[in-house]
């Protein structure tokens, strides 16, 4: 059957980032000779004495890790930032060299190395749920610390090297590109219309309902209108709050819960452990920016485009940093609620 090719691209204003994202459907049926992906076939091992982050072993800096049985926190023993960083020896007027100060964090989110969070049992998804909050707390009210930024890249496709179930944590001394863009436009927006921009979108999303994937009494989850990722997916509080020490308990229980119930669909959708990179978007904790025009949310970005293929940012995106989807938010809201919530793994599909 040939390619409809007469779905036209189009573009969408993204709020967040203010900037246009380009959607060129007939991209998608595109001949392909390039690379795939093959899901891991390889069985992996409970413990593995080789895993500098299972429990037990001694890790490459020499510290031993502890006999953990849920999460366990510690400082990288190879940072990217560190607290006693400083600049460099070239510091032209136009390219100045400061200090690149920050702490990162390693979270084990089980002792069990082959495991994935989607795999994992709720109460464990809210230890982890937990042990953010808990982290970002102690972080952000460090002095020096302006941004803290928790994640998770999982996945060997996009340079993950290490299977043990783990995020990271990245507290720094300056709000990065990305979140002050994103603080600056909501910033503005609140100034002008004297309301939350996220909130905004999020209620056009719910009366809209095609690109919502699932909701709970404190969350919804849904592929924004302006994705720029296939399966890019927001998790957003109903409730107005600036990051997730805001959250009342319960709240973060319906956090742990749509949180499990988001990772579990995402493996379901192709049969495999999928990969992603998720980010917890708290407001900036720099004392001179109010946290009030900022709004707490998590952001899945896949590189996936279909089972096989990966999305590349090449020339053109590289180039003029506007994003081009292959694929309609609406049709991937689709595919990722027809998926069912039990795991793949504990249906006997695997």
């Amino acid at each position: 059957m040939p390619p409809d090719m007469t779905r036209s691209s189009f573009k969408r204003w993204n709020p967040f980032l203010g900037e246009w994202v380009i959607f060129a459907p007939t991209t998608s049926v595109r001949p392909w000779s390039g690379t795939v992906v093959s899901p891991a076939t390889s069985a992996i091992p409970g413990h593995d004495p080789g895993c500098y982050l299972c429990p037990g072993v001694a890790r490459a800096g020499g510290a031993e890790n502890p006999h953990y049985t849920g999460v366990y926190v510690f400082d990288n023993d190879f940072p990217s930032l560190s607290m006693g960083s400083s600049a460099d020896d070239y510091s032209p007027s136009l390219a100045p060299s400061e200090p690149a100060k920050g702490i990162c964090r390693v979270v084990c989110f089980s002792p069990k190395h082959n495991t994935t969070l989607a795999e994992m049992e709720p109460n464990e998804i809210n230890e982890v749920i937990h042990s953010f909050r808990d982290q970002f707390v102690e972080l952000s009210h460090i002095p020096l610390v302006k941004y803290v930024l928790p994640f998770e890249n999982k996945g060997a496709i996009i340079g993950v090297s290490n299977p043990h179930p783990h995020g990271q944590i990245y507290a720094i001394d300056f709000v990065p590109r990305i979140p002050l863009t994103q603080y600056g436009n909501a910033e503005r927006y609140m100034r002008d219309k004297g309301s939350c921009l996220f909130c905004k979108v999020l209620d056009n999303e719910i009366a809209d309902n095609r690109r919502i994937v699932t909701r709970n009494n404190s969350f919804v989850a849904f592929i924004p209108a302006f994705a720029r990722h296939t399966y890019e997916m927001l998790i957003m509080p109903h409730r107005h709050v600036p990051s997730v020490d805001s959250l009342t308990e319960n709240e973060l229980a319906d956090l742990a819960a749509i949180y499990h119930e988001v990772l579990i669909r995402y493996d379901n959708l192709f049969g495999m452990s999928f990969p992603n990179i998720t980010l917890f978007r708290n407001a900036p904790c720099d004392e001179k920016l109010s946290t009030e025009p900022y709004h707490f949310h998590i952001e899945f970005c896949p590189p996936l485009r279909s089972r096989d293929k990966l999305k590349y940012m090449a020339g053109f995106e590289t180039g003029s940093g506007n994003i081009i989807n292959p694929s309609l938010p609406e049709e991937s809201a689709a595919a990722l609620r027809s998926v069912p919530v039990v795991h793949f793994s504990r249906s006997g599909n695997r």
